[in-house]
């Protein structure tokens, strides 16, 4: 086997972690928002040197079996309003209401963003019928208005197809003048008007960026003949190669990668409640994995937008180790703005005045500031120092000391509060929660969250820096298809020709792919919506009698070739002291400054190895305060298992 490369773009920092089979190294690169194949390339770069011992690119490319890549572009232009502008052409009389998909934006801008211009009305006449002089005339003046994609969202699939067959005449996609367009029904054939819509639109808002730089970091792949084409990592758990994804499935797809890891993590330590906690630079995301099952909105939302896409129940909230923080009205807020890598914290250096948990981690003595992101970034507790006496300090009137405490105490409050409802929320309560914290935030002050929020268990991933890199190992090379079924009963001679239709298609998609479609399972399920969540069902009578009278039946097949993942290592057997810790640090916690808290380089504690609190664990990308009152123990998976044993 060759080598199995995972790559996460976060907003801050690009992960990737690099298995060849014995070990798995793992490394880390400063995004580059301005060119996103830079930082696709640098942190690859960085995974040769660790593999090999100097950087040599083109040798782990070509030794690379598969590579996996999820990015949070699409994410980032949704947030930022950066996507590119659609023209949008719906039923004429629905310009304003859009079939009632404006209306849940509110005073939202979102839609604005997307859509500038007044949607463009075509009349529909009998029989679905299109006027191909009425239709040439619209697009005439969107063209002569700037526009520069369209989107067809009709309510007939018959219209939108007399429409793509008119524009494909008039603009060959093979002539410089042709129009970029998208047809609604076949992005999706969702029967809701406004969330087919929705969708459509979304999608082609995100098409242009996300197809400028995947193409590029594909491009560098074939350089250095890579073995199998670059899969993008997509928000429904699974990969295929750029030509063969839709840009809104990226939206979300970096913590996806950590969901897929925390359902693996679930089921080898056969946890029925974990939670997973994922503390970035810019945004803190949570989710949890209940007996083993990912929760799924069947509709879900991106920002105001119910979508056409089933997502997974993920919250995420501006918290991040690059959060602004501030003082309003004599209360510490924390973001949702954010300084990312450029400028970053105070303490990085880079021009930045913004005080961030960062800055207060490094002047409470938990970073360590000589050998921040292995020793590639020193940073001032100088300048950290000056961001909290402005920023925080002097707005409360106390003294430097006490705000770097205020700060992690007020950071930890609001992690907490995020971590209770999700689990309330899921029927559960905290105490019999188990909390994994990974990102490169996660483990830093996860005792003090976990206690804030009642959790008495915690695991901290031996690759918690790189967790969602780490978590796309876990997925395959999948395409799913979906039929709406209308109706209380399906004719099974119907249901029969869509199965072979969908069948046909998968085959003909899985070969498109490189892979023998012989090779391959295909599933068919039925899905409905039961209070908003994913009901599935393999296909069978009894599944339709059950789907009868549901809400949005459909079917659905999922094609899938498994890829090689992680093994994970069956779990310690006994647990012994650890050895002495390599050095002292004095941290700053609760108010107390503590003189000989233990420091213990991550690789010196092995499987069974145990440690009392407090204490500090370390590494290259690794930093995690275990307060007094909490003892951990290194599995046989050299992961972190941290209990609460005295409140």
């Amino acid at each position: 086997m060759g080598i199995l490369l995972t790559i996460d773009n976060g907003g801050t920092f690009t992960d990737v972690c690099a298995s060849n089979g014995e070990r798995i190294s793992y490394a880390k690169a400063p995004t580059t928002p301005h060119d996103l194949t830079q930082c696709f390339v640098s942190c690859l770069a960085r995974a040769s040197r660790e593999l090999y011992g100097e950087e040599d690119l083109g040798r782990l490319i070509g030794e690379t079996d598969y590579l996996r890549y999820s990015t949070t572009s699409g994410t980032n232009a949704v947030v930022e309003r950066k996507g590119q502008p659609v023209a949008l052409i719906v039923e004429a009389g629905e310009e304003d209401k859009v079939y009632g998909a404006v209306q849940q934006f509110g005073t939202n801008n979102l839609w604005h963003s997307m859509v500038p211009r007044r949607p463009t009305g075509l009349r529909i006449g009998k029989d679905d019928a299109v006027d191909a002089g009425e239709l040439l005339e619209a697009v005439a003046r969107i063209l002569q208005d700037g526009g520069q994609r369209l989107v067809i969202a009709l309510r007939s699939a018959a219209a939108e197809r007399a429409v793509k067959e008119i524009l494909l005449e008039r603009y060959p996609r093979h002539l410089l003048g042709a129009v970029p367009f998208l047809i609604s029904h076949e992005l999706d054939q969702d029967a809701d008007d406004a969330r087919r819509t929705l969708t459509a639109v979304l999608n082609s808002y995100l098409h242009p960026g996300m197809e400028h730089f995947l193409y590029g970091a594909e491009n560098v792949c074939k350089q250095h003949r890579l073995a199998h084409p670059l899969l993008i990592y997509r928000n429904d758990g699974d990969s295929a190669r750029v030509a063969k994804t839709t840009a809104i499935k990226t939206w979300g797809s970096g913590p996806r990668g950590g969901l897929e890891g925390t359902v693996a993590y679930a089921r080898h330590y056969d946890i029925d409640t974990l939670v997973a906690m994922d503390i970035g630079g810019t945004t803190t995301d949570v989710s949890i994995v209940c007996d083993g099952r990912v929760k799924m909105d069947a509709h879900g939302k991106i920002e105001a937008a119910t979508t056409s896409l089933s997502l997974p129940d993920m919250q995420s909230f501006g918290l991040g180790g690059s959060s602004v923080i501030s003082v309003q009205d004599r209360k510490i807020v924390i973001g949702p703005e954010s300084v990312g890598a450029a400028p970053g914290p105070a303490c990085f250096g880079r021009g930045g005045k913004e005080m961030t948990l960062t800055d207060a981690l490094l002047l409470a003595g938990v970073i360590d500031g000589e050998h921040y992101l292995g020793g590639e970034l020193k940073l001032d507790p100088q300048r950290a120092k000056q961001a909290i006496e402005a920023k925080i300090a002097a707005e409360l009137g106390v003294s430097v000391n006490e705000a770097v405490v205020a700060v992690i105490e007020a950071f930890q409050m609001k992690c907490a509060e995020h971590l209770t409802a999700v689990i309330r929320d899921a029927g559960k309560q905290p105490a019999e929660a188990t909390l994994l914290a990974f990102g490169g935030g996660g483990a830093m002050i996860v005792t003090g969250i976990a206690r804030a929020a009642g959790i008495r268990r915690v695991i901290v991933p031996h690759l918690a820096a790189v967790f969602s890199a780490y978590g796309i190992g876990f997925s395959n090379l999948a395409h799913e298809y979906r039929v709406p079924l209308h109706g209380r009963n399906p004719d099974k001679a119907a249901l029969a020709t869509a199965q072979a239709t969908m069948l046909e298609r998968a085959r003909r998609d899985m070969y498109g792919e490189g892979v023998d479609p012989d090779a391959c399972s295909f599933d068919f399920t039925l899905q409905w919506s039961v209070d908003g969540e994913v009901v599935s069902e393999a296909l069978g009578d009894a599944a339709l009698k059950r789907m009868s009278g549901v809400v949005d039946p459909s079917l659905h097949l999922k094609a899938t070739y498994p890829l090689p993942s992680p093994a994970l290592v069956a779990d310690a057997a006994a647990s012994a002291a650890a050895p002495a810790p390599a050095a002292t640090a004095k941290v700053r916690t609760g108010g107390k400054t503590l003189e000989a808290v233990g420091v213990y380089p991550a690789d010196s504690l092995k499987p069974g190895h145990a440690v009392e609190g407090p204490a500090l664990i370390r590494d290259a990308y690794l930093t995690c305060l275990l307060q007094s009152g909490w003892s951990l123990r290194v599995t046989g998976n050299q992961d972190l298992m941290i209990e609460e044993t005295s409140k």
